[in-house]
């Protein structure tokens, strides 16, 4: 009894929904890990191992959309405990592959079921907390997501020698042995609507899918610009990610020194995130994000003209990634603001796909930009724009959202609700 009560009290909840993420994290990232010893063992080309990469991320982006619009129809905890259970089966069963189509069939998915414990989570944690606490909420738990890729590189680079396939063995098992505690998690779908509203509600669901709301009602805007900003944040994350290092070695570092680029990356990111929580109350996620991103470009910018030395090097990478991942990580609060409870979990699962898509872009549009010649400079100036797209997406949202508000508030407009005039 004083597991369950213990599991429903908000900084356990906030904590136990951050190591599902790093979770998420690491898996994501763990083919970039161990890519050299699966391609030889595999026998996988260049092109195998991109499609690889992205059968994953594909999977995901399908199983937010999927998943996510299921757990605002039968619920948050049923969904999120039956995607981890998948995914942990998934990630072990990697570890048995033995072809290029069976390891990237696996992968893709994996990513369906992290997809959908995702769109789940965001909701189902978001609800235990009043409206002023839901952004900091969520974001803390984010912060997990750029974490898991540093500890996970850590923690490859500890165990490599064991082989890759007993890194997909113990990750699907970590995964697995959360089961018990989602199961003992709360249901909130419901939890907190009375009887009428619940009853209402259900009448709306029975008429429409909660991913189509997410486009009426006034919302079509908000949710297709901040959709394209996340898609903009995400397809630079992971060109990031996945090309730095590699032009650090070009450039004439060592590998132990260009693996670190990813390190400082990702710090950043942890950094900015936590320090994006002191702020967002008093300017609002959607405003700090745009401030955020807007000066994160200029720091993309730099990374090309401070890459003659490793110091410079990390601290360019640093500083992008505390503005531009530390505002990425303020994501899923983005879609707690956007939706209403009947549609929240859909809303999340469409951000998460639009970001998909974007990962799935991003280190396919490094390729080419890498393989055309262009020089550093001019390349990580041509990064830049993407974070500037998605800054004045932010900022966008943002100034629709007030308008949406005073409009709302205006006294004609609630004396038309309720059929009189002022």
């Amino acid at each position: 009894m004083r597991v369950a009560t213990l599991s429903r009290t908000p900084s356990f909840l906030v904590l136990f929904a951050f190591i599902l993420v790093m979770i998420d994290g690491y898996d994501m990232f763990i083919v970039s890990f161990v890519a050299p010893l699966v391609a030889h063992d595999l026998h996988l080309a260049s092109s195998n191992l991109g499609a690889v990469f992205a059968a994953g991320l594909a999977g995901s982006m399908l199983g937010g959309l999927t998943l996510g619009a299921v757990a605002d129809r039968v619920g948050r905890r049923p969904v999120l405990v039956g995607a981890l259970l998948f995914a942990g089966i998934m990630t072990v069963l990697c570890s048995q592959a033995t072809s290029f189509g069976g390891f990237a069939s696996l992968r893709f998915l994996t990513g369906f079921g992290l997809g959908g414990l995702l769109a789940a989570v965001v909701p189902l944690i978001a609800e235990y907390f009043p409206a002023e606490r839901r952004s900091q909420a969520v974001t803390s738990m984010f912060i997990g997501y750029p974490l898991g890729a540093v500890v996970g590189g850590i923690v490859t680079a500890v165990l490599i020698s064991r082989g890759w396939r007993s890194l997909f063995v113990g990750t699907g098992a970590v995964t697995l042995l959360l089961l018990p505690l989602a199961l003992l998690m709360k249901e909130t779908l419901a939890s907190k609507l009375d009887k009428a509203e619940h009853d209402r509600e259900d009448r709306i669901l029975s008429k429409r899918l909660s991913i189509l709301e997410l486009f009426t009602e006034g919302r079509l805007w908000t949710t297709l610009t901040t959709s394209f900003g996340i898609f903009c944040l995400l397809l630079l994350t992971y060109l990031l990610n996945s090309w730095t290092p590699l032009i650090a070695v070009r450039l004439g570092f060592k590998p132990q020194t260009a693996a670190m680029c990813g390190v400082f990356l990702n710090l950043g990111g942890v950094i900015g995130a936590l320090s994006s929580m002191l702020w967002v109350r008093r300017l609002g996620v959607f405003r700090l994000a745009a401030l955020m991103v807007s000066v994160g470009s200029l720091g993309i910018a730099a990374i090309g003209f401070a890459a003659h030395a490793a110091a410079s090097l990390f601290l360019a990478l640093f500083v992008s990634g505390v503005l531009v991942i530390g505002a990425q990580q303020n994501s899923p609060a983005m879609s707690v603001q956007l939706y209403p409870r009947r549609m929240r979990a859909a809303g999340a699962g469409w951000q998460f796909a639009a970001g998909r898509l974007g990962s799935i872009l991003g280190p396919i549009i490094g390729g080419l930009l890498f393989s055309s010649g262009v020089a550093y400079e001019t390349l990580f100036l041509l990064l830049a724009v993407p974070a500037l797209l998605a800054g004045g997406a932010y900022a966008r949202v943002h100034y629709l959202l007030r308008s949406r508000t005073q409009i709302d508030s205006h006294p004609t407009t609630k004396a038309l609700e309720k059929g009189v005039l002022p």
